[in-house]
Order: structure tokens, then C-alpha cells, then sequence
């Protein structure tokens, strides 16, 4: 199996094929956690138990990049601030896809004196994501 490309991992914001690419990303990071529920008792011998399908699981995305002009950084800005649930769509360089509801959690800016100016971006995950395969 060939290794995959970090540039080709692409964060959209809407759905499908009318999603746009976050512009100037330089890396995208998600995460997939899944709380556990502990069901041990004097019954499990010393051992943990788990409870099947207990807890809740979640997915946190983040990104960061070069900033890409006024509309850009307002539009996110909007979005953090009114803390709306908005459509994402990560894509992978093998065609799969995760997307559903996420929060924009964070926005945070960044300019150096003779430098660029970069964001940062959290998304934590709201409800039900769509896993596509290839």
C-alpha cells in the first residue's frame, strides 16, 4: 500500500460536490476518541469491563495555514463566534470521505512583523458523520 500524501488531505467546508477547500492550508489534523463506560463489578475477577457501545465518541479536526485574504478570516471569525453547526468534509488521498456537523471551536490569527499571517482552527464534531469508502 503507497504511503499517503499530507497534501491530500483536504478539509471542505459544505457538502459534497459543492464543498470548497479551506484555502492556504499547510496541515490538517483529526482525531476520533470514543469515551468508555466502565461496567466492572465484583463479579469480573479484578478485570475492567467495558460497556459495548457506551460512552460517546467525537471527532476533532484541526488546521492551520497561511491566511488567506479579509473574506476568508471573517467568514470564520462569523462561524466561531455565532457557534453554528456547519457542514465539513474531510477527504483523503484514496477517495474516502468523512463528513457531517462540526463546531468551529476556535480561530486564532497569527502575524509576525515581516512575516505572513497564518490561522489555526479547531472543529469538534456535532451528531452522526458519514465514513464513504472506496
Amino acid at each position: 500500500m503507497p504511503i499517503s500524501k499530507g497534501r491530500s488531505l483536504l478539509l471542505k467546508t459544505g457538502t459534497g460536490g459543492s464543498a470548497v477547500t479551506v484555502a492556504a492550508m499547510r496541515s490538517t489534523r483529526f482525531t476520533v476518541n470514543g469515551e468508555t463506560v466502565d461496567a466492572t463489578s465484583k463479579d469480573s475477577n479484578g478485570m475492567r469491563v467495558l460497556l459495548a457501545d457506551g460512552g460517546v465518541a467525537k471527532v476533532s479536526i484541526s488546521a492551520n495555514g497561511l491566511l488567506s485574504g479579509v473574506a476568508q478570516s471573517t467568514d470564520f471569525i462569523s462561524r466561531t463566534l455565532a457557534r453554528s453547526l456547519d457542514s465539513y468534509r474531510l477527504e483523503f488521498d484514496n477517495g474516502d470521505v468523512l463528513e457531517g456537523s462540526f463546531q468551529l471551536t476556535s480561530f486564532d490569527v497569527t502575524g509576525d512583523y515581516n512575516g505572513e499571517q497564518t490561522y489555526a482552527l479547531t472543529l469538534e464534531s456535532s451528531g452522526s458523520l458519514t465514513l464513504t469508502t472506496v
